[in-house]
């Protein structure tokens, strides 16, 4: 059986990153944080994210621009190590 083959992106590009975590202890003033401190300055449309909540869970939106292949890998690992994490999607 063949898999299917990586679609080719273009860098830089914008693209959204989901992080769910426990409602009181993940911050999304740490995520934008991170954004800034991994990826550089951001446009001011993803700077503030959207939230949704569901039962003792938040999920923050944030819309980021990739400046390079694996930059998001490197902003995704310094993410998972905040305070009241969960996933990432």
């Amino acid at each position: 059986m063949n898999g299917c083959t990586r679609p080719h992106v273009d860098y830089p590009c914008r693209v959204p990153i989901k992080v769910i975590g426990h409602e009181g202890q993940l911050r999304p003033e740490a995520v934008a944080t991170l954004i800034s401190e991994r990826l550089g300055p951001q446009a001011l449309d993803g700077a503030q994210p959207t939230a949704n909540r569901k039962g003792r869970y938040i999920s923050y939106t944030f819309w980021v621009t990739l400046p390079e292949e694996g930059s998001e890998r490197v902003l995704r690992e310094a993410i998972a190590l905040l305070p009241g994490y969960v996933m990432q999607l």
